[in-house]
């Protein structure tokens, strides 16, 4: 597993050089050039202030509160127990995050158990990793920003939906895999079915199944 993502980054990037030359030639051709971030803050007004909390953030509390919360928290102390993780300094460091990105000009963003999993899958087991990755697209950014664009148009969709797959596969194993349960499985293909029509109902209906599980409510 720790070797399957960068082999399908490695592929996707030598399928699309093959089908878009174009974009290999864009890449090369782009001059280097330092971009530097500028503060939003002035800009912010109350018109933009209602638009961002309820047409957007609104609608991703529930994927937040399952994915870069719930979810992390829990895939963090399954694979590594020994970290002193809990909801509480995800759920804070989720919020400075956003406020000081914010301010950038930078979109929402989480921790996400998706991008642990991915970590995870392309050998990350420290937090040597996380740190590199960030300093490698920081780097990225201020001195390639130009560059990004071509890179990333030359990966196909198809690369991408492979990789997604295996990161929530890796997931879907440490939630309930061969050594949980039945009731742990049927958690997760409930919430899974419900997230398919609606994330937020998803959630609610898996806390609540969890929790009646728990309590010995309803019984599997």
């Amino acid at each position: 597993m720790p070797v399957l993502m960068p082999v399908l980054m490695a592929v996707g990037w030598a399928v699309g050089s093959w089908r878009q030359p174009e974009l290999l030639h864009a890449l090369v051709d782009t001059p280097w050039a330092m971009h530097q971030p500028e503060p939003q803050w002035p800009s912010f007004n109350q018109g933009g202030v209602w638009l961002a909390g309820i047409g957007l953030a609104a609608a991703q509390i529930p994927l937040t509160f399952g994915n870069a919360i719930l979810g992390i928290v829990a895939e963090t102390l399954r694979l590594f127990p020994g970290v002193p993780l809990d909801e509480n300094r995800a759920a804070r460091g989720t919020g400075l995050m956003n406020l000081l990105a914010g301010g950038l000009g930078a979109p929402p963003m989480c921790f996400g158990a998706g991008g642990m999993a991915a970590q995870v899958a392309c050998g990350a087991r420290t937090g040597r990793a996380p740190i590199l990755l960030g300093s490698v697209l920081l780097l990225a950014g201020l001195f390639v920003s130009g560059q990004l664009t071509a890179l990333l148009s030359l990966l196909p969709t198809g690369t991408l939906g492979a990789m997604l797959f295996v990161a929530g596969f890796s997931l879907t194993i440490g939630t309930a895999g061969s050594s949980r349960d039945k009731e742990a499985r049927a958690v997760l293909l409930t919430t899974a079915a419900e997230s398919v029509w609606n994330a937020g109902v998803g959630v609610v209906v898996g806390v609540v199944l969890e929790a009646w599980l728990r309590s010995k409510l309803l019984r599997i």
